[in-house]
């Protein structure tokens, strides 16, 4: 069992909602050449996850926020099922309960967990200054951070790929 949970409280899901909205607004200003673009399915995988960590550990951090941007997190998931649709990933917890937490049921709707029903997704550190956006709607995420973050994700992730044709981070 997972001791991963939803965020419950508006008060808690608020800060972490506004940073991530501002990094995704920050990456529509960066150059093409300045991001990492990995397809969107590698949220779910066991090397996408050890990247994460990876890159926590190279900044001495251990918690990672996921975050759901799309579908509204306010007038879809909340009002749904009276939750916020994202998670705080601690030190304690492990890989496994990542993978399943994503395909948990938010409430009687398997067909909503945030690794299905999730066409924008943000995965940070708390705290941090680098960020993950994912577009499934493209298929492309992107990764953003300060140079040594940038250059220890390039050396460690061999999945990187080039964008798609047209790409481009919308809201």
């Amino acid at each position: 069992m997972s001791m991963i949970d939803f965020i419950h409280e508006r008060r808690e899901f608020m800060p972490l909602w506004e940073r991530a909205t501002a990094g995704v607004r920050m990456l529509r200003d960066r150059l093409p050449t300045e991001l990492l673009y990995f397809d969107t399915i590698d949220l779910q995988t066991q090397k996408f996850f050890e990247l994460i960590q990876t890159l926590l550990v190279f900044k001495g951090a251990t918690d990672f926020a996921t975050l759901v941007l799309k579908p509204d997190p306010f007038n879809y998931f909340n009002f749904h099922f009276g939750k916020y649709p994202g998670f705080i990933h601690q030190a304690g917890n492990t890989d496994d309960e990542f993978f399943e937490f994503l395909l948990k049921d938010p409430g009687g709707s398997l067909a909503d967990s945030l690794g299905t029903n999730s066409e924008h997704y943000v995965v940070m550190p708390v705290p941090g200054e680098w960020i993950v956006f994912g577009d499934r709607s493209w298929g492309t995420g992107v990764l953003y951070g300060p140079p040594d973050i940038m250059e220890c994700a390039r050396s460690f992730y061999p999945f990187f790929l080039t964008p798609p044709n047209g790409f481009r981070i919308e809201p």
